[in-house]
């Protein structure tokens, strides 16, 4: 993908104001591939989406959802991966939470008005989250077992689970634990999602 600085315009959609559930209902948040899927999804009531690579994909995504906020899932660590993610139309990115230059990074995205989330996988990181003040808490973990410290940990961040084999059964066990979870394709293009995300996120 091209980046053209000049044309970057800062985010005017709040991810985080998306998932903010105080863990009441959860948020389910689609990882889109393309812009059709993302399209009719924001058309049935799904309040915010993710990708996992900022290019010319994404930003079909970001073109297709209107008003509604997108988060790019490759962590950045420099200035330039916080511009390229932006220009791709990323609302919000996550950031390594056991690098010791966290105010930095997460500076470079502030910069365009996205929101950093750290990225938590271990008590050492969730500890680091904590200290640096971050808004919002990126959770790529395998289990909730593996979850359950680290949220001891984190508080009252608003916090975005990512299980990779997350079922029906485990969202509904999520809720009340996180603010929002990861959600992919076998479950969003399935029959009863619409049904699931009602229950979920009432």
């Amino acid at each position: 993908m091209s980046l053209d600085i000049a044309s970057i315009v800062p985010s005017t959609r709040d991810f985080l104001q998306a998932i903010a559930t105080r863990r009441k209902r959860l948020a389910l948040v689609p990882l889109v591939q393309g812009a059709d899927d993302a399209s009719a999804l924001a058309q049935a009531g799904v309040d915010a989406f993710a990708v996992l690579v900022p290019n010319e994909g994404m930003r079909a995504v970001s073109a297709s959802i209107g008003s509604l906020p997108l988060i790019s899932l490759t962590p950045i660590a420099t200035e330039l991966d916080a511009l390229t993610a932006r220009a791709a139309g990323a609302d919000a990115v996550v950031v390594g939470a056991d690098s010791d230059s966290w105010d930095a990074i997460a500076k470079h995205a502030r910069t365009t008005r996205m929101v950093a989330l750290a990225t938590v996988s271990d008590r050492a990181s969730a500890e680091l989250c904590a200290k640096v003040m971050a808004r919002g808490a990126y959770l790529p973990v395998e289990t909730i077992a593996e979850m359950r410290p680290l949220l001891s940990v984190l508080g009252s961040v608003r916090v975005l689970a990512h299980l990779p084999s997350a079922d029906e059964t485990m969202l509904r066990a999520l809720r009340g634990m996180v603010d929002a979870v990861i959600v992919e394709s076998d479950l969003y293009l399935s029959t009863s999602f619409e049904s699931l995300r009602e229950e979920l996120e009432a």
